[in-house]
């Protein structure tokens, strides 16, 4: 299934990645997954009606033929280009693994733009940009990714570009990218929330970063976010309950 070559989808340094690194990776697994499950559902269309002609029967049953095996090749081309990205077992430079990735991505969405495989290739040639040192490319490419406007997509995209301005030491920039993914709901809650506390927190608006850190706590209770607002609203001078939830292994 193609879904599983969706792992570390977004872009992180080859370092040994901290505990939330982790948890924003899986995230952004979680919701590409997610997204390759139901993406090609959206292509198959109804027909109803008491009588159909033949005629036309023989037409739908032809362009289904045609439309399965383009979406096929198009998971399959897009499947290279995702392993590519990920492959650094057998592709020592980020360098170079970063330029293929964008060479293989580049053809899916050239071939199939017009099919969402195309929206996830814009994806990883964004990612493999920013990868390159090439950032002002990366936060053009998700910003039409963006707007697309593809729900499944859209969040993820979004969250990258937030996650890019952080890197970068553009706090407000990030914090505006986050509130508009909080307010419109368009990937998890529990991550967004966490992410806008920890950069209220790192901007010195102590109160704004206490808010969104009881919304993790009370909103998001079973989150893997949970633990770390709970550190973080002790570290603020905030007591909050203990956690009931066990710790994962």
């Amino acid at each position: 299934m193609v879904s599983k070559l969706y792992r570390g989808g977004y872009y992180v340094a080859r370092t040994k990645m901290t505990r939330h690194q982790l948890k924003e990776q899986d995230e952004i697994t979680t919701s590409l997954q997610k997204f390759t499950e139901i993406v090609y559902a959206r292509q198959k269309e109804v027909i109803t009606g008491a009588a159909i002609v033949v005629v036309l029967a023989v037409a739908i049953i032809g362009w289904n033929v045609y439309s399965s095996n383009r979406n096929a090749n198009a998971q399959s081309q897009l499947s290279a280009a995702i392993y590519t990205f990920n492959d650094t077992a057998n592709i020592k430079s980020d360098k170079e693994r970063y330029e293929k990735t964008i060479a293989e991505a580049q053809k899916t969405y050239e071939k199939y733009r017009s099919l969402p495989v195309g929206i996830i290739a814009q994806y990883y040639i964004a990612m493999s940009q920013e990868g390159l040192g090439e950032t002002a490319k990366a936060v053009q490419t998700l910003q039409e990714v963006i707007q697309r406007g593809d729900p499944d997509i859209k969040g993820v995209a979004q969250f990258a570009l937030g996650g890019i301005h952080k890197k970068h030491g553009e706090t407000q920039k990030a914090i505006e990218v986050y509130k508009q993914l909080y307010d419109s709901g368009g990937y998890s809650k529990a991550a967004v929330t966490y992410e806008l506390a920890g950069l209220y927190e790192a901007n010195n608006q102590a109160d704004q970063a206490k808010e969104y850190y009881q919304k993790v706590v009370s909103e998001s209770p079973e989150s893997p976010f949970r633990q770390g607002a709970d550190d973080a609203l002790k570290r603020l001078g905030v007591t909050t309950q203990p956690s009931t939830q066990q710790k994962p292994s």
